[in-house]
């Protein structure tokens, strides 16, 4: 019994961090300024050992998410810690900061998603690209420039997927355009199945993307 408690507390305590890692896309325009300036002043500092203690909120680096840990009972031995893990299992932030200081190169994934085959927006990806619009002209971004970049995965051939790219990027550099993003601020590349998510197959679903990078 007694190992089959130890067994259920060790799987719950390693599914916390991805359910937090599976947050990491903007949801708000605030969150852009953050993932492209770096500059996140609601955030909390992140969470040192020493300011975790059993009974209080694990406060994460970002925005503020917060892990609830209960009390130990009276009498009841504390949990020991579980060892430093490697890999994105080990991250307790809901959205990831970029490395400090961002810059020009700072790139995000717009998670934008198309009907299949077009270069039409889902509705609910429309209205994602209004927050990304709104967020361009904070104060924060106002002056910055950005390439709208089109991917592709692998299926289909070159010259298809060349032009469905090209087109997914001009569909919302459209949209950033119609909701008073000035057009010198913004150019569009569209690169088909030529530059594949690192570590993945050029034919993964992934690589099927529209990406923003700040280029001043």
């Amino acid at each position: 019994m007694r190992k089959l408690g130890l067994t259920l507390l060790i799987c719950g305590a390693a599914s916390i961090p991805a359910v937090a890692w599976s947050q990491d896309a903007p949801q708000t325009a605030q969150d852009y300024v953050c993932a492209l300036t770096g500059e996140c002043a609601d955030q909390p500092a992140e969470a040192t050992p020493e300011a975790t203690e059993p009974g209080n909120a694990r406060i994460t680096a970002t925005r503020g998410f917060a892990l609830s840990r209960p009390a130990p009972r009276a009498n009841t031995p504390a949990a020991p810690r579980a060892a430093p893990r490697s890999g994105n299992r080990q991250v307790a932030a809901a959205r990831p900061r970029p490395a400090a200081p961002a810059g020009p190169g700072q790139r995000i994934n717009l998670r934008l998603s198309f009907e299949s085959g077009s270069a039409r927006l889902t509705p609910a990806a429309e209205a994602q690209a209004r927050v990304f619009a709104q967020s361009l002209q904070l104060p924060q971004l106002v002056n910055m420039h950005f390439r709208i970049e089109g991917h592709t995965d692998s299926v289909g051939n070159r010259a298809r997927n060349m032009d469905l790219s090209q087109r997914r990027a001009q569909t919302v550099a459209d949209l950033l355009y119609n909701a008073g993003v000035a057009r010198n601020r913004i150019e569009v590349r569209g690169y088909g199945y030529d530059r594949p998510l690192p570590g993945t197959r050029a034919s993964a679903s992934e690589n099927r993307r529209v990406e923003a990078v700040r280029t001043s």
